[in-house]
């Protein structure tokens, strides 16, 4: 169901505000609006400097130990503990920037120096120290590369010249070569330079030869690597207090999240409004007064054209499936809460699509122990429970269908493979009450809202069709289902067109609206999906149980290659069919079923929270 939810206004003093916002961030109950930012809101771009200098330092330390788990436990912290900023995780934060801006600062000297030596490596036969290569009263020196295509042409140009050329090693850019010319050639001896494409080369600002430079580059580079593995050897030793650090980055987060609701304020009071659940305003009350006795809180209704967020609430079964509601859009307010109708049909079709009783057992058996030890959080734990009821689902059908690990075995019901037409007709019975479903959510929508007559001619008259062509096929020879059949079709031809002007343009309208029964046929289609998948589950089970057979029969060498064959084949069939059920089930839901009701656009419910990414707040 969708929770009513109620606007709240909070007047108070200023010099209660921190003791408020800390007791609603406790709480968890209270969306607040962004109303703009006070003098409250001072010191945020520090605030924001240091979350990324410990986010930064965080990154740092899990490059030398690793990154934690995904779905590893959180450390947990007592609250009074986690509101105590002692400093200790602020000097390790600084520390490990320092630390980390001094390691990528010898690093990045030393692969300048590599650099630098290696550009200097085609100039290694130069007996001329670099201090000495200069212009002199009476020549210009040139220094740089020759492309090789340009050789034979450039050196039948220089001879013309008063100029020596001194050639060295070859290099990617060309020839190395320094080209020596009298003051009175030098401005030839550019021009020819500049037409076959020279590279200039600018020597460092070094002394001595080049070999010299290159051996004390890399002398020096080498020393500098050296510091920097020394301080990467003290980063693992800060490394092992990263818990501080984690703990720092979470109480900086959480001090954000409260200046971001720092609300309007005037000399001496403030002022916040927001979102509270209408079943939780006592608990804001609560909040709210152990802070302060200054203060005015009032609990109004939504206005015309306030939009508030949207809040469902379901039981332990239900509750998971509202993150597959949300992977597409959290519903409208006042609208309807599919997740109560949706959650059983979502269990059925999961556990058809995979119909392997065998593989059901094996993720039933693992996402309960996922589940139990890691206990994951969010829309991650809501989806791996769904997947978790899925798999349950599973084992019920693959029983059901006699599929074990791609083995048929005793089936409860009847095999697919064997029987497909009762499969089939299984799964149109169960897609015609999914869609009927649908329909009837429509039908409650219209009548709440007091639209009785669009339920029954847009709905009713679909329903009373259909019922109709049903009695027809299985009970021909009663008229009952005819007359049905013609009458649901008469409401739907006159109703149609009701929005239009004239008869004729109604009536016609109402005969085109007909055609939508192609629409409710192509929808009822969509559920051979659910044999295709199940049929795809078993088949590929069984070809990874054939070739394994196959393999036995080679010796002890096909013996072991049978294993690898059967777990690793069997593994990757579970996989990608857990994905394939999940994406196609959702697809049922999302385009089949929704699309007979469900009215998207919801917001989603954000409330001023103790949120954090490595600490579990005990409060």
């Amino acid at each position: 169901m969708l929770v009513p939810m109620k606007k709240v206004t909070l007047y108070a003093l200023k010099k209660d505000r921190d003791a408020i916002l800390l007791n609603l961030q406790r709480d968890g109950n209270v969306m607040l609006i962004s109303q703009g930012e006070g003098s409250y809101a001072t010191g945020a771009d520090d605030l924001s400097s240091k979350v990324e200098t410990a986010k930064g330092a965080i990154k740092f330390v899990s490059a030398h130990v690793g990154k934690p788990f995904f779905l590893a436990k959180k450390t947990p912290v007592a609250y009074d503990k986690f509101l105590r900023e002692t400093g200790e995780g602020a000097e390790l934060s600084k520390q490990v920037d320092s630390l980390a801006e001094k390691i990528a600062s010898l690093r990045n000297e030393a692969s300048t120096l590599l650099a630098q030596a290696e550009h200097l490596q085609p100039w290694l036969e130069l007996d001329v120290p670099l201090e000495e290569l200069k212009d002199t009263d009476s020549s210009t020196l040139f220094a740089g590369y020759l492309p090789d295509t340009e050789k034979e042409k450039f050196a039948e140009e220089l001879n013309e010249l008063t100029a020596e050329v001194l050639a060295l090693a070859e290099a990617p850019e060309g020839r190395a070569m320094i080209i020596f010319a009298h003051k009175s050639a030098a401005a030839g001896v550019r021009h020819i330079l500049k037409s076959h494409e020279f590279i200039d080369m600018i020597f460092p600002k070094r002394t001595g030869l080049v070999r010299e430079i290159i051996a004390a580059s890399k002398k020096e580079a080498a020393k500098k690597e050296d510091l920097a593995n020394e301080l990467e050897a003290e980063a693992l030793d800060v490394a092992k207090r990263r818990s501080e650090l984690f703990l720092y980055y979470d109480q900086l987060t959480a001090k954000q999240e409260r200046i971001k609701c720092s609300g309007e304020e005037t000399e001496k009071t403030f002022c916040l409004q927001g979102w509270v659940r209408a079943d939780k305003t006592d608990a804001v009350l609560k909040a709210v007064a152990e802070a302060t006795n200054a203060y005015d809180l009032d609990f109004t209704d939504p206005e015309k054209g306030e939009v508030p967020p949207t809040v469902m609430k379901n039981d332990r079964f239900t509750a998971p499936y509202e993150a597959v509601t949300e992977l597409y859009s959290r519903p409208r307010i006042g609208s309807l809460d599919p997740n109560t109708v949706m959650a059983p049909f979502y269990f059925i079709f999961f556990g058809m699509m995979l119909s392997d009783a065998g593989y059901g057992l094996v993720l039933t058996i693992l996402l309960f122990a996922v589940l139990k030890i890691f206990k994951p959080q969010g829309t991650a734990g809501k989806l791996i429970t769904v997947v978790f009821f899925g798999s349950i689902s599973t084992v019920i059908w693959g029983a059901l269908f006699g599929g074990w690990f791609g083995l048929e075995w005793k089936p409860l019901l009847f095999l697919p493979m064997k029987e497909p037409l009762k499969m089939l007709a299984l799964c149109f019975v169960l897609g015609a009450m999914h869609l009927v479903s649908g329909m009837f959510m429509k039908i409650y929508l219209d009548i709440r809202r007091g639209h009785v007559w669009d339920a029954v001619f847009d709905q009713v008259s679909w329903l009373i069709l259909f019922a109709g062509l049903f009695l027809m096929a299985y009970l021909p020879e009663n008229p009952v289902g005819k007359y049905m059949a013609w009458a649901g079709a008469a409401i739907v031809v006159l109703t149609g067109g009701r929005d239009k002007r004239g008869i004729i343009a109604r009536l016609i309208a109402g005969l085109l609206s007909l055609y939508n029964i192609s629409s409710y046929v192509s929808d009822l289609l969509s559920y051979s999906r659910l044999f295709a998948l199940g049929l795809a589950t078993g088949v590929i089970a069984a070809v990874i149980n054939t070739i394994a057979q196959m393999l036995i029969g080679a010796g002890p060498i096909g013996v072991a290659a049978a294993v690898v064959v059967l777990i690793g084949g069997h593994i990757f069939n579970i996989w990608i069919n857990v994905l394939g059920s999940f994406v196609h089930t959702c697809r049922l839901q999302y385009i089949e079923f929704f699309g007979k009701f469900y009215e998207a656009g919801g917001k989603a419910f954000v409330p001023l929270a103790i949120r954090t990414k490595y600490m579990d707040v005990t409060k």
